[in-house]
């Protein structure tokens, strides 16, 4: 009888513990809001409340992976507050990830059209907008880096996670929700926070899976159907849509795509929380310690509560010694073969020599993403998804891409419109090709008022062991250069200064250090310059004097740039370094009207010429950024036949936009330092404010005597400045920009304008 009362009490006693109380937790979709579910599940730790499953949509799928697959509380904090979690909503590259090698000069193009002769013109593609806020360049592979181990560690099952774990995506095309049970975690979790125009969507068994907020922002129904808890703690931290406003295209999306989503749980079921949010918005991640405060201190408040309700209890130490074991058995990323889908058998070749040279030496996660950002800098594959696959077998990964190559030709249309001289008109037409190697050719030019420009370019690069580039332009360049710059002026008068420029250049390039690129160079050039040397000019009747260069160039420069935009950037930096030696002839032929009669004369030049211009960025805080510009300029010229010839062929320092379309002799010199600031106030991610203050000084000035004739002046004797405010909007097809500017030569030098669109050129022979 003993016996048998000891038996009964010892199962009564642990009889709870077999048929423990098991908790579920279920996190809605919100965007920024979701960090909020980070201090949910602190307070639950610290108070030794279990969380034995976990469902969640779009953030809340994030937010609940993570835990699911052994973040702690502190981790999961460390990690959204890093600078890499931020490249993942920005679309960002790190600067020594940016593969300059393969980049050509930007083009100021509006939008582009690629198609293929083997479509129909059905499947022309403009490309005016993005598909997506976000630039998923970055989040198609750092998905890999931090899923990838948790899904070989579980085998593609969910329910063998450090906590099962449940995600919701939609499918749009049949009206359905996708639970998201198995197979690539990182998949599951970027298919249910794809919201619709702000992430592009993945594709999952041949469907496109968007955010499952869509159908399901608060998925109850998935944890009771998949582990039928004995009591469900969620979080809510959004609300349905409201009713759609006339003159809010955001809020008529919303109606549009979401469905309303029942956002309550029976008391008898569990225990919710609800957080109304009015003032944050979808990406405000920088606000992760005030939503993880509101979320850990209403749990605090409630704590009385929950533990009445929920009698188990699990030690928090325990806990964290048992994450620690589970992520200590996580495979390391080594990869060793290549599977690729979307490319041909020459285009895989080109592409595996990205990543290693030879198919039986493994590979690392670093390796990947040189060989990622490699391939996307050139353009010649728009999208790259990169995948692992774990094989137990010799414990490494199979790296699957699904590429999707650029279709081969592309139209390209563009410009400036501006009030003052800056306006132009771009249009390019271009071929591209991948095989065992990249080839492209690209016929595009500019005609403007002060601009004209007709180019070609070939361009080849091999990817062998050590990558080489081979770049052929030919160019055809004017310069009109005008006394006003009024556009709209009646009595607008010819330009007083014209210079042309024709050349023919081949370049060899090589990748330089981790982002920038060494290039030997060798040309010929034909340069005419038109001008008038007297300040009374009758447009009338005198003609233009005329200075003919025959020039033979060779040059080495190593040059590299990760600048974040094509015009007004604010992050990154842009460098080049260039020796140059030339060798030609002069030719003069004096205009009707002027004081030097009609003899022509001839002469030779030789010269040397070193330049070195560098800007860079930095940040000061969430809104200051301090930029900086350096130019400076050493050439051994002679002096050309007269003065104005002289300052004609001198080189400029014109480091505004303005600047770049203005003859300004002030700012002109064989040998010269330039140097600025550029102070920049970030308004949000579309504007911000733009100062820039720049002094400049000639070594040794460039002076005119009495017989019209230049000659050096006294060393580091004249300074000039000029200064540039600008109110610059960043939008994906171009800037639009209000600006003042002022020079301190000629005196009283301010202008005013507004400018929309890239003011951008082509290359020119002296770089």
């Amino acid at each position: 009888m003993r016996k048998f009362l000891l038996v009964f009490i010892t199962l009564w006693v642990f009889i709870p513990t077999i048929y423990a109380q098991k908790v579920g937790l279920v996190l809605s979709g919100g965007g920024a809001k979701g960090l909020t579910h980070i201090g949910i599940i602190r307070a639950l730790e610290e108070n030794n409340i279990p969380i034995d499953y976990i469902t969640g949509t779009s953030m809340g799928a994030i937010v609940g992976s993570l835990y699911a697959m052994g973040y702690s509380p502190d981790d999961m904090i460390e990690l959204l507050k890093s600078e890499e979690f931020k490249r993942w909503y920005s679309g960002q590259i790190e600067e020594k990830y940016v593969y300059h090698f393969k980049k050509n000069l930007p083009t100021p193009e509006f939008f582009n059209i690629r198609f293929s002769f083997k479509d129909s013109l059905k499947n022309l593609k403009p490309q005016f907008l993005p598909t997506s806020v976000v630039n998923p360049i970055q989040m198609n592979l750092v998905f890999v880096d931090l899923f990838a181990r948790a899904t070989a560690a579980c085998g593609g099952d969910f329910d063998k996670l450090f906590v099962p774990f449940r995600c919701v995506a939609s499918d749009v095309y049949n009206k359905k929700q996708l639970i998201m049970r198995e197979g690539d975690l990182g998949d599951a979790v970027r298919a249910s926070m794809s919201f619709p125009f702000m992430f592009k969507p993945i594709e999952i068994d041949n469907v496109l899976a968007y955010d499952g907020g869509i159908y399901n922002n608060f998925p109850t129904d998935v944890m009771r159907d998949d582990f039928h808890p004995d009591i469900i703690i969620g979080s809510v931290v959004s609300t349905n849509p409201t009713k759609p406003k006339e003159n809010d295209l955001m809020s008529q999306i919303e109606n549009m795509v979401m469905q309303k989503t029942d956002y309550s749980i029976p008391d008898s079921m569990g225990i919710l929380m609800n957080f109304n949010y009015d003032n944050v918005s979808l990406m405000d991640f920088q606000r992760i310690d005030e939503l993880h405060d509101i979320g850990y201190n209403r749990t605090i408040s409630l704590m009385d509560s929950i533990k009445s309700r929920i009698y188990r209890r699990v030690n928090k130490d325990n806990i964290r010694l048992r994450r620690m074991v589970y992520r200590s058995n996580f495979p390391e990323l080594r990869f060793k073969n290549i599977i690729i889908d979307g490319a041909n058998v020459q285009q895989q070749v080109y592409i595996k020599k990205e990543f290693h040279r030879s198919d039986k030496k493994e590979f690392t996660y670093e390796d990947l993403k040189q060989g990622y950002f490699r391939l996307l800098s050139d353009n010649m594959i728009s999208e790259i998804i990169p995948h692992a696959v774990y094989n137990p077998e010799d414990d490494t990964y199979d790296l699957h891409l699904k590429v999707k190559a650029e279709n081969s030709f592309a139209v390209r249309l563009g410009g400036n419109i501006s009030t003052s001289n800056s306006n132009q008109i771009y249009l390019g037409l271009g071929y591209q090709d991948l095989n065992y190697y990249a080839k492209e050719f690209l016929f595009d030019g500019q005609l403007g008022k002060v601009y004209n420009n007709a180019q070609f370019m070939a361009k080849i690069n091999f990817s062998t062991v050590i990558p080489t580039s081979y770049r052929f332009i030919a160019s055809i360049s004017t310069f009109d250069y005008f006394k006003k710059e009024k556009l709209f002026s009646k009595d607008d008068k010819p330009a007083f200064n014209q210079k042309d420029e024709r050349f023919l250049k081949l370049q060899v390039g090589l990748p330089f250090l981790s982002s920038k690129r060494a290039e030997f160079g060798f040309g010929i050039a034909k340069i005419e310059d038109k001008y008038f040397q007297k300040n009374v000019i009758d447009f009338g009747k005198d003609k233009f004097d005329k200075s003919n260069y025959d020039l033979l160039g060779g040059s080495i420069s190593f040059n590299g740039s990760t600048l974040d935009s094509r015009q007004y950037p604010t992050s990154g930096y842009n460098e080049a370094l260039i020796a140059q030696i030339f060798v030609g002839k002069e030719r003069f032929y004096p205009g009707e009207g002027t004081a030097t009669g009609n003899k022509n004369s001839k002469e030779h030049h030789s010269w040397l010429q070193l330049s070195y211009m560098k800007e860079k960025y930095h940040t000061m805080s969430e809104h200051w950024t301090l930029g900086w510009y350096l130019k400076a300029l050493y050439a051994s010229k002679n002096f050309s036949e007269n003065y104005t010839a002289t300052m004609m062929q001198a080189g400029e320092f014109s480091p505004t936009l303005y600047s770049k379309l203005t003859y300004n002799e002030a700012f002109r010199a064989n040998q010269f330092v330039g140097a600025g600031i550029r102070p920049i106030y970030r308004l949000n991610q579309m504007f911000h404010l733009r100062g820039e203050f720049y002094g400049f000084m000639p070594i040794y000035p460039i002076e005119r005597n009495s017989l019209n004739k230049a000659y050096y002046g006294k060393a580091f004797f004249k300074f000039e400045y000029l200064g540039e405010i600008s109110v610059v909007c960043q939008l994906p097809f171009g800037d639009i920009s209000a600006y003042v500017n002022h020079y301190s030569s000629p005196k009283r030098e301010w202008n005013v304008g507004i400018s929309i669109g890239w003011q951008l050129f082509n290359y020119r022979f002296i770089e």
